[in-house]
C-alpha cells in the first residue's frame, strides 16, 4: 500500500515536472526565430499609412504571415495610430508560390472590405508593406474570399511589391512650392487670401496639401479657421482640370453651420485649388459617393470659384481669375 502510494506521488510529481517544462518549452520556443518587423497601421488623421516597429516570433514563413496577420487584426499599439482592418477579420488562406520565390497570396474574410474603394487599397497597402518587411517576402496578394482587391475604378490590384508603395517614410522627391489659400475674415462672412510657402513631395498630389493646409489654418492670427481640425480627406483624384474630393464621412457635421460658414467652406476650398492652373472645377465626395447637398448649398455638380466672396485687399487683385462663381452640370 505505501509503494502504491509512493508510486502516485511520484507520478503526480513527473506530472507537474512535464507541465512546466512545457510551459517553459513554449515561451522559450528554442525551434522559434525573433525579427524586428515594420508593421503598417493608418496615420492620425486616416490619409495614409505608417510603420510601427514589432517584435515578431515564428517558426516558418507561413507560420510569419501568420503571426503578421494576427498582430495586424490586433490593431496599432501607438494610440493615435488608426487600424487598417476589424478584429474579427478571418485568414481563410496563406498560400506562396512554388514557381515565384518571394511571392504570397493571402486570402481574408468578407470583414476584411469596407465600403469606401479607396480606403481598401490603403489597408491592403499596410498588409503589403507589413510583409514585405522580411527579405524573403517581395510581393503580396491580398484577395476576399478568392476575388481581389479593386479601387475606385474597379481596377484588380493583384500582386503588389513594396517598392509599389510610395510612403513619406522612404526616400522621395521634394520641392517647396507657393501656394495661395483662403480663410475667413474677422466676421466669418468674407475669405481673405494668404500666400504661404510648403514642401510638398511626390508622395502626395499638390491638392492634397492645399486641403491639409486649409485644415491646419492661417497664419495670420487675425483671420479665422474655416475647415475643422478633425477633417478628413481621403482622397484626390484630377481630371480634364476637374478636382475631384473624396472626404471622410464626418466631413458635413465636423463643417455645418449657418450659411456664411457653409459657403465659407465651400469656397475656401474651391477658391484655394482653383489657383492652380490645373484645376477650374471641384466637385465634392464623401466616402466615394457624391455630395448633393451641404446645408443650405447645393454641390451636386461640379463647383468653379467665386470672387465675390473674397475681401479685396489693397494692392493685390483678389483673384487671377475674372469671373465670378459658375455652376456647371455634369
Amino acid at each position: 500500500m505505501k509503494k502504491k502510494r509512493i508510486a502516485i506521488a511520484i507520478s503526480a510529481a513527473l506530472a507537474v515536472i512535464a507541465a512546466i517544462a512545457a510551459v517553459l518549452f513554449i515561451n522559450l520556443d528554442f525551434n522559434a526565430q525573433k525579427i524586428s518587423a515594420d508593421l503598417y497601421f493608418m496615420n492620425e488623421r486616416g490619409t495614409g499609412i505608417i510603420a510601427e516597429t514589432h517584435e515578431i516570433k515564428y517558426r516558418s514563413n507561413y507560420d510569419f504571415v501568420e503571426k503578421i496577420m494576427e498582430r495586424l487584426r490586433k490593431g496599432p499599439s501607438v494610440s493615435k495610430h488608426g487600424r487598417i482592418m476589424p478584429r474579427d477579420t478571418l485568414v481563410l488562406n496563406i498560400e506562396f508560390s512554388a514557381d515565384e520565390p518571394g511571392s504570397v497570396a493571402v486570402d481574408l474574410s468578407q470583414d476584411y472590405l469596407t465600403d469606401n474603394p479607396s480606403r481598401n487599397v490603403l489597408n491592403t497597402y499596410a498588409v503589403v508593406k507589413s510583409l514585405c518587411s522580411v527579405s524573403w517576402i517581395s510581393k503580396v496578394r491580398v484577395t476576399v474570399n478568392g476575388n481581389d482587391i479593386t479601387d475606385a475604378d474597379g481596377n484588380a490590384l493583384g500582386f503588389v511589391t513594396a517598392s509599389d508603395i510610395n510612403l513619406e517614410t522612404e526616400e522621395y522627391s521634394s520641392e517647396m512650392r507657393d501656394v495661395v489659400l483662403y480663410f475667413g475674415d474677422h466676421s466669418e462672412k468674407m475669405l481673405v487670401r494668404e500666400e504661404r510657402t510648403i514642401k510638398i513631395t511626390d508622395q502626395q498630389p499638390i491638392e492634397q496639401y492645399i486641403i491639409n493646409e486649409l485644415i491646419k489654418g492661417p497664419e495670420n492670427k487675425n483671420l479665422k479657421s474655416v475647415l475643422s481640425p478633425d477633417t478628413v480627406l481621403m482622397s484626390v483624384d484630377v481630371e480634364d482640370n476637374i478636382c475631384y474630393l473624396n472626404f471622410k464621412s464626418s466631413f458635413i457635421s465636423e463643417n455645418s453651420g449657418d450659411a456664411d460658414h457653409e459657403r465659407l467652406v465651400i469656397y475656401s476650398i474651391v477658391n484655394s485649388l482653383t489657383e492652380l492652373k490645373t484645376i477650374s472645377r471641384v466637385q465634392f465626395y464623401m466616402d466615394g459617393k457624391r455630395i448633393e447637398s451641404f446645408g443650405s448649398f447645393n454641390i451636386k455638380n461640379y463647383i468653379s470659384r467665386d470672387i465675390s466672396i473674397i475681401q479685396q485687399q489693397s494692392g493685390s487683385a483678389a483673384s487671377l481669375f475674372d469671373s465670378g462663381a459658375v455652376f456647371f452640370e455634369n
